[in-house]
């Protein structure tokens, strides 16, 4: 084996070689470093909204399908969303504040006992939606004590539309 005497020129080459490693290598590991290590200060802010209240401009049960003391019937909404962000109508309750207002019936018929109850309800209204007709299933029952002269009457009944963001 032969071995051959190293060059001062060679040597050089070698040595501007290795040098030339060295510093790409700490160029390239430093970006790198500087890339995943950056950090800074500064402030933000956020304002949250106020939620305005759903509205209903139409609720009715429909006249042939209540009874007095009978099943749960379905209510026929016409409901609105003013707010910015879409809601979730998760249950309906009756609107005590406000009366029953009963239409065509056969007779008599004021103040029937109206019970209204729809919960577990996922129903979605848009951002911003009006006038979004629904139909609950299964949320009125008339008590009872409804007199007979609200037979074939149509009912026009309040209600409050509780909900959450999606």
């Amino acid at each position: 084996m032969t071995t051959r005497p190293i060059t001062r020129g060679r040597a050089a080459r070698s040595a501007v070689a290795v040098a030339t490693t060295l510093v790409l290598t700490a160029a390239v590991g430093g970006a790198a470093f500087a890339a995943w290590s950056s950090s800074g200060t500064g402030s933000g802010t956020a304002a949250s909204g106020t939620a305005t209240a759903l509205t209903t401009s139409a609720t009715t049960a429909p006249a042939s399908a209540a009874y007095p003391g009978g099943p749960a019937v379905a209510l026929a909404l016409v409901a609105s969303n003013p707010n910015g962000f879409p809601v979730r109508v998760t249950s309906i309750t009756l609107d005590t504040a406000r009366p029953v207002v009963v239409t065509g019936g056969s007779g008599t018929c004021t103040a029937p006992p109206v019970a209204v109850s729809a919960t577990g309800l996922s129903i979605n209204l848009a951002a911003n939606a009006s006038n979004v007709s629904l139909t609950v299933p299964g949320a009125m029952t008339l008590g009872a004590s409804t007199p007979s002269g609200c037979q074939g009457a149509t009912f026009t009944v309040p209600v409050v539309l509780n909900g959450q963001t999606p």
